[in-house]
C-alpha cells in the first residue's frame, strides 16, 4: 500500500486546495464532487463517481438537475421512455 502524505493550507472561507499532483493522478476536474468522510477522527475525501443508473437515463450530462430524491428520478425517467402511469 502506497502511502502519499500532502500539507495543505485552509483559506479563508475555509477552502482548501487539492494539489496537482493528486488532480491529475485521480483526473479530478472543476466541477467534479468529492465526499468528506470522517471516520476514528481522520478525513478521507473520495471522489463521487458519476451514477450508472443517471448515465443511463441521460440525466447524468449536460447542465445540473435539481431533485426531490426518487420522485423527480422517476418522473424524468418515465418522460424518457415514454412510459404513461
Amino acid at each position: 500500500m502506497e502511502l502519499n502524505k500532502y500539507k495543505i493550507k485552509v483559506l479563508s472561507g475555509y477552502r482548501i486546495t487539492i494539489p496537482k499532483e493528486i488532480r491529475e493522478k485521480f483526473n479530478i476536474k472543476v466541477g467534479d464532487e468529492l465526499e468528506i468522510v470522517v471516520e476514528s477522527g481522520r478525513i478521507s475525501i473520495p471522489i463521487i463517481k458519476e451514477d450508472p443508473v443517471m448515465m443511463i437515463a441521460g440525466i447524468a450530462e449536460g447542465a445540473p438537475t435539481e431533485t426531490r430524491g426518487d420522485e423527480l428520478f422517476l418522473e424524468e425517467l418515465k418522460r424518457k421512455i415514454k412510459i404513461e402511469d
